[in-house]
This record gives structure tokens, sequence and C-alpha cells, in this order.
């Protein structure tokens, strides 16, 4: 506003000194060079007070903001398993006699499991002695002979629970040797449930002895979820194989190729044998089945031997700080001459397994693999030359029965007292118990 003032004052006192000096007929161009000047000058006086208020207020500059380091792998600070290990385990014979007489059906002799807490471990693996195919029933030559057949529709109850089952004992060969063997994987592949053994014989043998195929092995991989913990609190549940290998010496005593391939297995992965042999109906072991069991320890490597077969609770043994465990019992099977043949002493086992320099997420990867096919499982798990996974075991028992009924749950704390007294359990080291 004053440029203006000024501008427009500037216009009068020109005009009064041109009409006084130059007259009229001059002021018109006067005035037109006045008013130039002046817009000019207006126009100058803009732009210097424009410059001016930006030199006042400077432009801000953005400050970059660095980019945010990357986090760190989570580093695993634990990893554990808990698992039971099972004793003889059958539903044919009485049991499904029993069970097909029942409301509950082939739910029948699993409807009291949920006593031993199946929710607390991880996997279940037990012994099944007999073959599951759809050939029925013949009770005559189950009771005189012991021809054994389990009916397929109670699987998806044994699923609930079980995780594995052992092949390589002395009944599961029983309807028709290898073609009821082929017929069990099948329904046992359908149910989702995992199994390892042959009860074929080891060593050169006449056909008529052969009781499975001859691709048959007495080792397998069983894939179980080890509960893995993260340093940042995360858990994850890594499916991990380990080997599992079964000794059929009910006739006989297992060949070298049945210890050769337990060593070959326990040199990849934890290894854990359960052979089905000892002699029956007797309360403590023999030398023979000693000898047999520390080799498989002394030469074949494995973590621990868990025995069934003589349908009564034996002693255990620490030996080298690893547990053998001659015979389990009767888990689930009908026999009922008193009490020595309905209890059992289930193993629990607690892995531990070290964190340093494993690579969790490559046994994974393994452990799904052999999930997919079982066949080329272990071939893969050679090639991919990992270090073997070191294993901490801890053990405790739990003693079952299955009284008269056939119908299998945990058993009284007077008859636990007593199981533990047949283990001899007090004589296990401290350090290969699980803590209470």
């Amino acid at each position: 506003m004053l440029i203006l003032d000024y501008h427009k004052k500037l216009k009068i006192w020109m005009y009064n000194i041109s009409m006084s000096v130059l007259g009229k007929k001059f002021w018109i161009p006067v005035l037109i060079l006045v008013s130039i000047v002046g817009v000019a000058g207006i126009t100058c006086g803009a732009l210097i007070f424009i410059n001016d208020q930006n030199k006042s207020e400077p432009e801000e500059v953005a400050t970059p903001v660095p980019e945010p380091e990357p986090e760190p792998d989570p580093v695993a600070t634990d990893a554990k398993m808990r698992i039971l290990l099972a004793g003889t385990t059958f539903w044919g014979r009485r049991t499904n006699q029993l069970a097909r007489a029942s409301k509950v059906g082939v739910k029948y002799p699993f409807q009291k499991l949920n006593t031993l807490k199946p929710e607390t471990y991880d996997a279940w693996i037990g012994g099944l002695e007999c073959p599951i195919t759809d050939n029925g029933h013949n009770y005559g030559l189950e009771n005189s002979i012991f021809k054994f057949n389990c009916d397929p529709d109670y699987l998806p109850e044994a699923k609930k629970y079980f995780t594995a089952f052992m092949l390589g004992n002395n009944h599961t060969d029983n309807q028709d040797g290898g073609k009821g063997l082929t017929t069990t994987r099948k329904y046992l592949d359908k149910n989702g449930i995992q199994y390892f053994g042959t009860p074929k014989y080891s060593g050169k043998v006449t056909s008529e002895l052969e009781r499975d195929t001859k691709e048959a092995t007495n080792c397998g991989i069983v894939v179980l979820p080890v509960n893995v913990t993260y340093d940042n609190k995360e858990v994850k549940k890594i499916q991990m194989p380990f080997g599992f290998c079964s000794a059929h010496g009910v006739f006989g005593i297992p060949g070298d190729d049945y210890i050769e391939n337990m060593k070959t297995y326990a040199s990849y992965v934890p290894t854990i044998a359960m052979p089905h042999m000892g002699a029956e109906y007797q309360p403590s072991h023999d030398e023979l089945r000693q000898n047999i069991y520390r080799r498989m320890i002394d030469y074949a490597k494995v973590d621990s031997v868990i025995a069934d077969h003589p349908h009564w609770v034996q002693d255990v043994e620490a030996y080298k700080g690893k547990l053998i465990a001659y015979s389990m019992g009767n888990f689930m099977f009908d026999q009922y001459d008193g009490v020595e043949y309905s209890r059992s002493a289930a193993i629990e086992a607690n892995a531990i397994v070290a964190v340093k320099d494993t690579d969790f997420d490559k046994w994974n990867e393994l452990g799904e693999a052999c999930l997919e096919n079982k066949n080329t499982c272990f071939d893969e798990i050679k090639k991919a030359k990992l270090p073997k996974l070191s294993v901490t075991w801890k053990y405790d028992y739990h003693a079952t029965t299955s009284a008269n009924d056939c119908i299998t749950r945990l058993a009284s704390s007077n008859e636990r007292t007593a199981v533990g007294q047949r283990l001899r359990w007090s004589a296990v080291p401290a350090s290969m118990k699980v803590k209470k």
C-alpha cells in the first residue's frame, strides 16, 4: 500500500510540474513514462519482498530414515519329546467277542486309555501281535493253535492313541504269511499309522518258512514330533525321523543281519530296538536274552532295548547308561490266568535333543519326506549327511491292567508298586529317570 500511495503522489507532482513548465501538451507522455517506471518499481519491490520472505523461512530438507535392521533368526534353546512304549497289543479272540457284544463295539478295548493321559504324550508305539485282515475269526484255531487275526474296523480307534506298531513277532504272519502282512500294512497306511519290523526269519531259510516279502527289513524309520522352543518363546513341532528295529527271536536267535541293520540305522539316527523274544511266563530274564540285548547296545549302538513276548512283566537293567526292559507284559491282551497276565509296564521315554549345531529345518524336511514316502526315506537321510542327532533319554514306567474285561487302563497305586518291584526300578540310576 505504501508503494501505491507513493506512486500516486509522484504522478500528481510530475503532472503539476509538467503543466507549469511544459504545458498541457507534454503532460500525457510524461505521465505514461512515470506509469511505466512506477509499475517496474512495484514489480521489483514485490520480487524483493517475496525473496526476503523465502530467505526468512528456508525450505525444510527431509532427513533420510534409515532402514530397520533385519531381526536375527530365532535360535533354538530347547527340544524335547515324550513317548509311551507299550507291550503286547491285540484286539482279537476274546477281546473281539466282548467288544462285539458290548454297546460301544470297536471302542471297547480302548475306552479307558484316557486314564493314561494320552494328550500329554507326543507318540505311542506298541507291539501289534496280530495281522489285520478281512479274514474274520475262527475261534477254534485262535484258542488251540493261536492263529490270530485282528479286524481292521478297530484301526480308527487305535489311531487316536498309537503312532506306530512293531510287526516283528510270531503272530503277524498268521494269515497266509506275507499275504496277510501285505494287507496289514495297507490297512495301517490307510489309517495313518506308521509301522516297522518283520517276522521274517533272518539268514538262509527254506521257502515254506519265509514269513515276509524279501524287501521287508527288521528296521524302519518312525517320524515323531519334537517340540522345539526358540529364544523368542515360539514353540514348533518338528517332524523328526527316529530308527526303530524289531528282532523276532521266538523260534530261534536273530541272525547277524538283524544286528547289522540295527547298527546301520543307529549310525544315522537315534534308534530304539523293540525285540520280540524271551521265555514265556517267567518273572525275570535269562542269560541268552541278556547277551543278545547287550550286544544290541555294545555293537549296534542302539539307544535302548524295550522288549516284549513273555506276557509277564520282567526286570529292567541299566546297562552302560542305557535302558534294557526285558518284557513289558500284556498291554492290551485277552489272557486272564491271574494278575501276571493282565498287567504291564508301559515305558515312558523322554528325549532331550541337543540344540547346538542341530539344523531343525533340514531334519523337519527329512521327516516330512519320510511321511510322504517311507520306501526312500532312509536313503534320503543318508544322502543328507547331517550330523546324527544327540539325544539324552530319561525314563519312567506306568503300570496298566486289563483285568478280566480286556479293557486297558491305568493300574492302581498298589499295582504300580508291585510292577515297580518286578521291574526292580529302584536299581535304575536317578540320572536315567524322569524327575518327579
